[in-house]
């Protein structure tokens, strides 16, 4: 009686310690618009998440929440600061107003690659100029995408007065300013409908990086790519505060150890090595128009969109911390 008692108690014990044990246990909900299978989901979030998981303590783990499972694109920013997904992926100029000073890469000729991009935006946030715009989260990483390249239907587009008249698909609100700049008018589709809307003839065109190119196999409808670098669009991953603040001291150490411009440099460089093989895999097939540029073909770009950094910097709440920012920018870009 007195084994079969201490038998049950035993039991009992091992029970609650486990549920102790899994009450504990927490996992981090880390969000992306992206299907488990595109490029962000799976050649960053996954591997940062995997290499994380390896550092942090047995009660903490991340888990990938892909596919606008948790909220759609423009909602990311919001479902980190309400404590829905506890990381995420965001594009900042999803929802304009939030992140101004972010947006200083979106004017073309600015950003020529990833690393280029990451640099200008860890720049700003490292002299304190994107403080305001991040208070709300635990910044994890800032960077960008390569500068865009034009995809066209009918004609490629190799001079600025090529897009006159014509509806392209547009990255943002202020790449449609841009694209009126030349005669044009921006139209915002969702990625999974770009191709379709380029089949049908609803846009002329999209402005996009290569990766985007191959996953939507645009080279279907959109033959012709024209390398100018247009514009960029920059990225996030940012983390609720209060998810941050409630870690274990070791645990903060890990997010802060994979945080900040290394990461962002590592990301730079898988973006921008990912999307020059790209390129050189549909160079090397033959079954696209490219059209590159000279210097001439450039400074004409150059010339179309010269009113784009005064133009930017007078939406901006604060024009003077814009300037600031984009001197900055400039800078670091090597202008």
């Amino acid at each position: 009686m007195f084994n079969r008692l201490l038998k049950s108690a035993a039991l009992a014990l091992a029970m609650t310690t486990s549920l102790t044990t899994l009450a504990e246990a927490r996992e981090l909900r880390v969000s992306s618009f992206e299907p488990a299978q595109g490029f962000y989901s799976s050649k960053i979030l996954q591997p940062w998440i995997d290499e994380v998981n390896a550092k942090l303590s047995d009660k903490t783990s991340l888990q990938l929440y892909p596919g606008s499972i948790l909220g759609a694109p423009p909602a990311q920013a919001e479902l980190v600061k309400a404590g829905v997904a506890d990381i995420a992926l965001v594009v900042p100029t999803y929802t304009p107003g939030l992140f101004p000073l972010t947006g200083v890469v979106e004017i073309p000729g600015l950003v020529d690659s990833g690393a280029t991009g990451a640099n200008i935006l860890n720049t700003l946030a490292e002299n304190g100029a994107l403080d305001g715009e991040y208070e709300d989260y635990k910044v994890i990483a800032v960077f960008t995408t390569p500068a865009y390249r034009f995809f066209m239907t009918d004609a490629p587009a190799e001079t600025p007065a090529d897009l006159d008249g014509l509806k392209l698909r547009s990255p943002s609100k202020f790449g449609s300013e841009l694209f009126g700049m030349v005669g044009a008018s921006g139209v915002g589709i969702p990625a999974p409908q770009v191709y379709e809307n380029l089949e049908r003839g609803v846009v002329s065109g999209a402005v996009w990086v290569m990766d985007a190119y191959r996953t939507f196999r645009l080279n279907e409808v959109a033959p012709n790519i024209s390398t100018t670098g247009f514009m960029s669009s920059p990225m996030s991953i940012l983390m609720n505060k209060r998810t941050y603040d409630g870690l274990s001291d070791a645990d903060k150490a890990v997010i802060d150890e994979m945080s900040g411009r290394a990461t962002a440099e590592w990301i730079a460089s898988v973006v921008d090595q990912t999307d020059a093989e790209i390129e050189a895999a549909f160079r090397e097939a033959g079954e696209v128009t490219f059209v590159d540029p000279d210097e001439a073909g450039m400074a004409a770009w150059a010339e179309a969109f010269a009113s784009a950094p005064e133009l930017w910097v007078s939406e901006q709440p604060d024009t003077a911390a814009a300037e600031a920012a984009l001197a900055t920018a400039h800078e670091v870009a090597g202008h």
